[in-house]
């Protein structure tokens, strides 16, 4: 399956949520009309808007991605530009043990990473779990995203709603939306690079100024299309 990195597009805005949380139950006698949560606890909307294509590579890239998505019948893995708000640090940079760098003159990347993975079986549709933290450079406070593999389901996003410490390097969090696919413990939780199976929302498009520069924008939802449909 493709993935879309939007880091490749040079997006000014970046617009992650969980939408069609909650439908109504009715207005009552007394005319009060109360939301309730839907049992799969909404879906994933991705948007990414004032993008700027400045080289012929980028242009070309654009174009070809967005038409094998095939107008939202292939879905794609959507990866999540937010480092800055996960529990990551700032990466470090060293040379070779001689103190050489490589040939273009760049080092090696070390730091900037998060072990993190589940400390218990969970069932479909929950909405907490208790995780070890092996590592993290900075503390998980809530709203962070996180994405887990399922083995069915592929690649699925969930946001940090809440984490109090249990015992140990264990904790408990709450999250949303509810798990698409039962887990067990021991599976990873990716907060370095969170990214969801998404299907794009409308069409697109690749406005060219004077012939060179090109603009993007582009919006996705969560593909809820079963596994054995695909």
């Amino acid at each position: 399956m493709r993935t879309f990195d939007p880091g490749q597009f040079n997006f000014d805005d970046q617009d992650i949520r969980i939408a069609l949380q909650s439908t109504s139950s009715g207005t009552s006698l007394s005319g009060i009309e109360e939301p309730i949560v839907t049992d799969g606890g909404g879906r994933l909307i991705a948007e990414f808007k004032n993008g700027t294509l400045l080289s012929r590579e980028q242009n070309l890239l654009w174009r070809a991605m967005t038409a094998a998505m095939d107008g939202g019948a292939t879905p794609v893995i959507v990866m999540f530009c937010d480092a800055r708000h996960q529990p990551l640090g700032s990466p470090s940079y060293v040379p070779h043990s001689d103190d050489t760098p490589f040939d273009d003159d760049s080092l090696y990347s070390g730091g900037g990473y998060s072990d993190i993975e589940s400390a218990q079986n969970k069932a479909l549709r929950s909405t907490t779990m208790r995780i070890k933290i092996n590592s993290t450079e900075k503390d998980i406070i809530g709203g962070e995203w996180f994405g887990i593999e399922h083995a069915t389901w592929g690649w699925r996003a969930y946001n940090v709603i809440s984490i109090t410490k249990f015992s140990g390097i264990q904790y408990d969090i709450e999250f949303r939306p509810p798990l698409r696919e039962a887990i067990v413990s021991g599976d990873v939780l990716d907060f370095n690079r969170p990214r969801c199976q998404m299907r794009v929302a409308q069409a697109t498009s690749n406005p060219l100024s004077m012939g060179r520069t090109g603009g993007a924008d582009i919006a996705f939802v969560e593909d809820m299309k079963k596994p054995a449909e695909v």
